[in-house]
């Protein structure tokens, strides 16, 4: 049996910068908050909690005066100004997600309407809609765009962890009912790292394994784009979860992360595999 993890698994850049920023703030200050998960991973959660970095849902859920981390997702302006009023923030939003927020502002300052390619419910895009004071217009299937009526002048930009290509058939939609129409590119370059890679080991592979919460929505989006080309992929969270899949028979087995998987997790899948089956484990260049 042969295992292949793809070189991009896991956390990504603007992941990684969250969890030191948090990490260096609790050895400064002891106890931090994260306004919301720092990451879409509750192991990974768990593991903050027990070392001071505790996550909070909601304002009231926090101590007056304490210090606490914006997350890599970032949030609205509005919530912002209110976090600063009570306490000391620390700002983790991802650079790509900033990025987003400043072409979202530009463009609804300059009169121009703005449309999202994602899902309304993620963190990230309620942070960039507060910066469109409301008038981004968010649509998460590339088809749905062909029901737009026509515009003459629209910006575009894509939640940060979408497909690339996924976001090209998105944008060629959109040019049928916008005349002039302003594309920025802002999924990041780990996210497309990603999903190249894990494309390419999908194809070569008996089985692909695509690690992450369930909750992470990057993790969903990289096992549907390996699920299209390597039809026997699960998603798994754990080890664990190898119990309910048949890989004993499979002689090449993919690997791939979310970018809210930490490497202990990946690390304790392939340890597993190779316990069962005696695997070599080989890291993709």
């Amino acid at each position: 049996m042969e295992i292949f993890v793809a070189k991009e698994s896991g956390f990504c850049f603007g992941v990684r910068r969250a969890v030191k920023i948090a990490c260096e703030a609790r050895e400064k200050w002891g106890t931090v908050y994260t306004y919301g998960e720092l990451i879409h991973n509750k192991q990974y959660v768990e593991k903050l909690e027990q070392q001071g970095i505790r996550a909070a849902e909601s304002i009231e859920d926090i101590p007056e005066g304490a210090v606490v981390i914006i997350r890599s997702h970032g949030i609205s302006p509005q919530e912002e100004e209110k976090l600063r009023r009570r306490f000391k923030v620390i700002d983790a939003t991802c650079p790509y997600v900033k990025k987003s927020q400043k072409f979202a502002s530009r463009s609804v300052r300059g009169g121009t309407e703005l449309v999202i390619f994602g899902d309304r419910y993620h963190p990230e895009i309620r942070g960039i809609l507060g910066y469109t004071q409301g008038s981004g217009i968010v649509i998460s299937d590339p088809e749905e765009v062909l029901k737009l009526s026509y515009t003459p002048k629209r910006a575009v930009i894509s939640q940060t962890t979408n497909d690339l290509e996924d976001y090209k058939r998105f944008v060629g939609n959109l040019l049928e009912t916008t005349e002039k129409l302003t594309v920025y590119q802002t999924i990041c370059s780990s996210t497309i790292e990603k999903h190249r890679s894990a494309k390419d080991i999908a194809s070569r592979v008996d089985l692909m394994l695509v690690i992450g919460g369930k909750h992470s929505s990057n993790t969903r989006k990289l096992f549907k784009a390996c699920k299209n080309i390597q039809p026997n992929t699960y998603h798994i969270e754990t080890a664990k979860e190898l119990d309910l899949i048949e890989w004993e028979n499979c002689e090449r087995i993919g690997i791939t992360a979310g970018a809210s998987t930490p490497d202990f997790i990946i690390e304790e899948v392939v340890e597993k595999i190779k316990e069962g089956k005696n695997g070599r484990g080989k890291k993709e260049r």
